[in-house]
């Protein structure tokens, strides 16, 4: 079977999976906007009310929440995070399978290089990317059409789904480097995972107190929070360079890992 055909049903299920729980994330989230926005004055003093770890953890910090895009930026951040855990794990999961599978060796004995196949297998996983990406907006914009009487602001929405595409990106060359480079790449899922989480304790910790302002360089989530793409109208052009390019960075990394090291059969 095509090695790209391959690689898109293996992850069928999990793609169908990752959408239903993002759709329905999205639509239970804003489904709760329109009691907060019944009453816009109590809603606000309420959450002005809560500790600000609490306002830090959820993302509330420079949030009007009370406002459609002030809400959906506090569900922003769990998009972000829950896209680039899927990211870094597929990333991982794409190059490492027939390793930790035990089935390598149907792979590498066929003719075709080890740089064509990472490159296959890469093209797979941007389309489940993209695919994800397309799942993502489209139950985003319905369900915000939804609560807010059809109006949508498709600007800011852009803004916050190119912020999106980036993390995406960033998180998938990162998995995919770990899984190129470790001599057990079946450690590359857990090693992403720790990545995610420290990304997102120190966009918590950057939002608690400007004594934790270093914290941001640390986090990915940080470069494009919410409060910040809200108050510019846009992303910050110089994290997006830098991620991007680290991306592409870490890709170039990884087959330079994956066409040298010695596989475990």
């Amino acid at each position: 079977m095509n090695l790209f055909l391959r690689e898109l049903k293996s992850h069928r299920k999990s793609v169908l999976i990752w959408s239903f729980v993002l759709a329905i994330f999205m639509y239970l989230s804003m489904a709760k906007f329109s009691a907060l926005s019944t009453d816009a004055t109590a809603s606000q003093q309420l959450m002005q009310a809560l500790p600000t770890t609490m306002q830090a953890i959820f993302g509330m910090v420079g949030l009007d929440l009370t406002t459609i895009t002030g809400y959906y930026g506090i569900c922003f951040i769990f998009i972000a995070v829950m896209l680039a855990v899927h990211a870094g794990m597929l990333g991982a999961e794409l190059i490492a399978k027939e390793e930790v599978d035990k089935t390598a060796e149907f792979l590498y004995v066929k003719p075709i290089s080890r740089a064509r196949a990472l490159a296959i297998k890469l093209a797979a996983g941007l389309l489940i990317l993209a695919v994800l990406f397309a799942v993502t907006w489209l139950s985003t914009y319905s369900s915000i059409a939804m609560v807010n009487s059809g109006n949508v602001p498709v600007k800011e929405l852009g803004i916050f789904s190119q912020a999106l595409a980036i993390m995406q990106l960033l998180f998938f060359a990162l998995g995919v480097l770990c899984a190129a480079g470790l001599r057990q790449p079946k450690r590359a899922a857990t090693i992403i995972a720790g990545v995610v989480l420290v990304a997102y304790i120190a966009y918590v910790l950057q939002g608690l107190s400007s004594d934790f302002s270093w914290a941001k360089a640390l986090s990915p989530f940080a470069y494009f929070s919410a409060k910040d793409i809200l108050a510019k109208s846009g992303i910050d052009t110089t994290y997006a360079y830098m991620c991007i390019m680290a991306s592409l960075t870490a890709l170039s990394a990884s087959y330079l890992a994956y066409t040298r090291r010695d596989f475990k059969i």
